[in-house]
């Protein structure tokens, strides 16, 4: 059986798969701005040929008036979805979108005090330039730290950046498609992967992982406090057979991190503390999940309070893009049974309390719908290094109007409108 004859939509199908090459192409292409407009331009052509594709297969697919009708109607009232057929009229009949090039500027200074602007600047514009041009102004923050990310947005569409808009028409297609499956009885299909890898005929009706729309190659960071850039360095890896092997001898059989973030911390924090008391240390992880299903998981590394900052808007990034709607945060943490304030009343850090801080392993899961928990362990050490672990305090609630254990999940809360 050919792959043709195994896949009920095969014509309509091939075309959602080269849209999905297409979007990479683009995005590999985004600081050069000619190749950046040619894949654009064949990306919104084959977008729309997904349905142009599909309709021409009508008549084999039971119930076609109905549900293709139902995807007209939502796609009527998407103002993405009109945008993508609009550009598509515009590209072949008139002349190429109005592409305008962004410079998005962040400034964090800490946990609470952060701003954000765009500006618009020359597509290849140096961001030695961007960020003089930045600082010729002396009212601008001189401490914290400045993150720049270039952007492409449409004039017809200025408040939404071109991946982002082009990855959700790509989902709203996919989402088509997998429903034109359904409808021939053929869930899956023989059509073969593509290059890049990630091509495949999956069918996907969320944001895949690797159409990320806030990567870090588009995004320049510098520390104002010491006065020099900071290098964003991901490197992925996969949980091999061997690994998985040597880590159920130590550790037990892993436990399963799928449901409600708010259920699951307390199954994280018990395998967490085993791990703690064989080891002697924890690194810190971070859980992401869409609709009680974790989609991703990172284990994220700071070096000093400023690349903290830093690394937790860029999880806040990761958030957006993955379309993430929870999160559990799991890590080592400085503990005080007090509060102690500065010669100008404000609160100081369990980190800069000194002998009266306390280690203590901390769990906190968020919820885009308001949920939240915070499970804290505190343990100590014995003079032969022995874990000795103390009462489990819980908190159900978050003053998220107050600093305290959130603040570090702030940029998290932001990004979903609840901070």
């Amino acid at each position: 059986m050919t792959a043709k004859d195994s896949c009920p939509i095969a014509a309509a199908h091939k075309r959602l798969m080269d849209c999905h090459a297409m979007w990479h192409a683009m995005a590999d292409d985004y600081m050069t701005p000619e190749s950046f407009r040619m894949h654009l331009n064949s990306l919104i052509q084959g977008m729309r040929n997904v349905t142009f594709m599909l309709q021409k297969q009508k008549a084999s697919l039971p119930g076609f008036e109905k549900w293709y009708t139902e995807f007209q109607t939502a796609a009527k009232s998407d103002s993405l979805m009109r945008w993508s057929v609009n550009s598509r009229n515009k590209i072949v009949k008139e002349s190429d979108l109005e592409l305008l090039s962004e410079a998005k500027v962040r400034w964090v200074g800490d946990w609470i005090a952060t701003g954000e602007r765009n500006l618009t600047f020359p597509p290849r514009m140096p961001s030695k330039s961007i960020l003089a041009a930045i600082f010729s102004d002396p009212g601008n923050p001189q401490m914290g730290v400045i993150t720049i990310s270039r952007r492409w947005v449409d004039k017809a569409l200025p408040d939404r950046e071109i991946l982002g808009a082009t990855r959700e028409v790509f989902v709203n297609l996919s989402t088509l498609i997998a429903t034109a499956h359904r409808a021939a009885s053929s869930e899956e299909c023989g059509l073969g992967d593509r290059e890049p890898t990630c091509v495949t005929s999956a069918l996907a009706t969320a944001p895949l992982p690797c159409m990320d729309i806030n990567p870090g190659w588009l995004q320049e960071h510098l520390d104002l406090d010491a006065g020099r850039g900071i290098e964003e360095v991901a490197y992925n890896f996969e949980l091999s057979p061997v690994i998985a092997k040597k880590s159920r001898k130590r550790y037990g059989s892993a436990i399963n991190v799928d449901g409600n973030p708010i259920e699951v911390a307390a199954r994280i924090m018990e395998q967490a503390c085993k791990a703690l008391v064989r080891d002697k240390e924890h690194v810190p992880l971070i859980w992401f999940f869409r609709d009680d299903i974790v989609v991703d998981s990172i284990m994220p590394v700071f070096f000093d309070q400023n690349g903290k900052y830093l690394t937790m808007h860029r999880v806040a990034d990761r958030v957006e893009s993955l379309r993430a709607n929870g999160v559990i945060f799991l890590s080592e943490s400085w503990y005080a049974t007090d509060e102690k304030l500065d010669k100008d009343g404000r609160l100081i850090p369990a980190r800069d309390r000194g002998r009266d801080r306390r280690e203590a392993l901390h769990v906190l899961a968020a919820t885009e719908g308001g949920e939240y928990a915070s499970l804290l362990t505190p343990f100590s050490r014995t003079i032969f290094g022995k874990i000795v672990l103390d009462e489990q305090i819980i908190d159900m609630g978050a003053d998220l109007e107050t600093p305290g254990p959130f603040n570090i999940l702030r940029p998290i809360l932001d990004r979903w409108g609840k901070g």
